[in-house]
């Protein structure tokens, strides 16, 4: 019988041993991060634990830590876009966070050509370099037509002033603009409720907020209070926030600054169909609207989808450029019934629907004055000071005081504040703190009160070829800015702008909540003069209707004729 071959006894020890002494010398395995991790309390330094993974931030201005470019979703590219927001992927080790995301994809505002990136979905924190927890958090939603911006676009944006002399947690957020952030394509639907709205810019802010929920107690905030701020598009947003099913919950207050509720007229879908024949045509595919009709109507739905996500986004933003120059054009947030009410607006009024939190909303004496400067008007004579009023008027009666209406109704207690900005605008002599011409063409305008809440210097002051930032006005005009982050800082504490106790600090009175049952409810008026700042108490509404009409008797027809070419700040 022949003796079997194989391995004895012994044989195997020292193969187990040899295979032991191999696997030793081999390269480990990476390992791969966990699906999340858990939120590493506040340590006091500039290294945080998120949910995501490690940051590592850095020291700024102003005695403040700042964390940079944190991705709070995925980058919604290639088969993501046009998609929900989805969860960022984690990391392992120690993620750098000292240098801004990309801003998202727009059009350039001197060239008209793509700047940015689809891959944008981050923010930025600042904080006050203490050991401090629990502090407010101030979440800050950028404004430019929801077309442009970001949350770095400009030197005012820095949260760290803000941050040191409040107390709080400073957050700015980048979100999806454009045909990228509003965009209703049928070709698009999937059945998931949230992507088939199309209100992914919507969605981004939503998505950012609960990241800040999640988060924000790793870098010593307080997930339990966060006041959601904009101005003028991101105004809107916020607008668009408190009516949001989603996002209830998810913040505690919400600023209103210079804010708009006018829909456009062109119906989403009609926008997005129109866009993709004029695609076919742009791309050579066609060479007439019957035949670029006959070429989408011989793909499929997933071919569709599939065609229109391949396209670049220098050729959708070529095609989504509004017709002429104008805040209210698409894209804008679309009212679907599922992310955003069907009734849209509406839903301000009913208290079942809407987030029932302090609200401070207000505008600017002369809002309008930016876009008549800019629209090249000669400001020296009336006709241009009167299109300025009227239009500021109206922007006041439309997006101020019939939104303080509706958010009053049915409240069962009155946490509404109302402001009018006026530093810079022309006094009853028809001068200005700002001198020169500038309060004449520019005066309390569109985006001037930013810096006057952020507590930094205006952007104004840094790029119109007009001097509104002088030594002359520096003394009341840090003033007024000190005493407006005063009254912003209360606020965000306590949902009142007034200090805790109820009493009224030297120059700066009590702020009466706005009583949409009286006939003049009362509102603060922000000024300042060389020296001191100047605040009251006013009281008063404006209607639009009764702002036309007074227009319309007191006007000659020339000058009717010349509002109606500002009609889109009208409607």
């Amino acid at each position: 019988m022949k003796k079997k071959h194989g391995i004895s006894a012994a044989g195997k020890v020292l193969f187990a041993l040899a295979f032991i002494l191999l696997a030793s010398c081999a390269t480990p395995p990476i390992p791969v991060a966990p699906s999340k991790f858990s939120p590493e309390p506040w340590n006091g330094n500039s290294i945080v634990g998120t949910s995501y993974g490690r940051l590592e931030g850095k020291s700024d201005d102003v005695s403040t830590f700042a964390w940079w470019g944190i991705p709070y979703a995925m980058p919604p590219v290639g088969d993501l876009r046009w998609q929900a927001p989805r969860p960022p992927e984690p990391w392992q080790g120690l993620r750098e966070a000292r240098r801004y995301g990309t801003k998202s994809i727009q059009r350039s505002s001197l060239t008209g050509l793509p700047v940015g990136s689809e891959d944008s979905l981050f923010l930025n924190i600042w904080r006050p370099a203490t050991a401090e927890k629990d502090l407010p958090v101030y979440v800050w939603i950028h404004g430019g037509s929801n077309t442009s911006g970001a949350s770095n676009a400009a030197p005012e944006y820095r949260g760290a002033a803000l941050a040191s002399k409040a107390n709080l947690i400073f957050v700015s957020v980048n979100y999806r603009l454009d045909v990228f952030g509003w965009f209703a394509h049928p070709a698009l639907k999937t059945g998931d409720p949230e992507t088939d709205s199309g209100n992914f810019g919507t969605l981004d802010l939503i998505e950012a907020l609960r990241w800040v929920r999640e988060n924000i107690s790793a870098f010593g905030g307080n997930p339990g209070n966060v006041t959601i701020a904009g101005e003028s598009a991101g105004a809107l947003n916020v607008l668009t926030l408190l009516i949001a099913p989603k996002a209830k919950g998810l913040f505690h207050r919400a600023i209103v600054e210079s804010g708009y509720t006018q829909r456009t007229k062109l119906e989403p879908g009609d926008f997005a169909e129109n866009l993709a024949l004029r695609l076919v045509i742009q791309q050579g595919k066609a060479n007439s609207e019957k035949k670029a009709d006959d070429f989408l109507a011989s793909l499929s739905q997933p071919e569709l989808a599939k065609w229109l996500r391949s396209a670049s986004p220098g050729e959708l933003l070529r095609l989504s450029k509004p017709q002429k120059n104008t805040i209210l054009s698409l894209p804008y947030p679309i009212f679907d019934g599922t992310v955003l009410p069907a009734d849209g607006f509406a839903a301000l009024a009913d208290p079942e629907r809407r987030a029932n939190v302090p609200l401070m909303i207000g505008t600017n004496k002369d809002e309008t004055k930016l876009f008549l400067m800019f629209s090249r008007q000669n400001s020296g004579g009336a006709v241009y000071q009167k299109l300025a009023r009227v239009t500021s008027d109206v922007w006041k009666a439309e997006g101020a005081d019939a939104i303080a209406d509706a958010f009053d109704t049915l409240s069962t207690d009155r946490k509404v504040f109302l402001y009018r900005f006026d530093w810079g605008s022309l006094d009853e002599n028809g001068k200005s703190v700002m001198g020169g011409r500038a309060g004449e063409k520019l005066g309390a305008s569109h985006g001037v009160e930013i810096s006057f809440f952020l507590q930094t210097n205006s952007i104004f002051g840094n790029i119109l070829p007009l001097r509104i930032l002088t030594k002359a006005n520096e003394k009341g005009r840090l003033d007024l800015q000190a005493k407006m982050g005063g009254y912003l800082s209360n606020f965000v504490r306590t949902g009142d702008p007034n200090s805790p106790g109820g009493e009224a600090a030297a120059g700066m009175p009590l702020w009466t909540a706005w009583d949409a049952s009286l006939a003049s409810p009362p509102f603060i008026v922000f000024n300042a003069g060389l020296d001191k700042a100047s605040i009251r108490i006013e009281h008063g509404r404006l209607i639009k209707a009764s702002i036309l009409q007074d227009f319309s008797t007191g006007s000659s027809a020339a000058m009717q004729e010349k509002l109606r070419d500002f009609s889109q700040l009208l409607e």
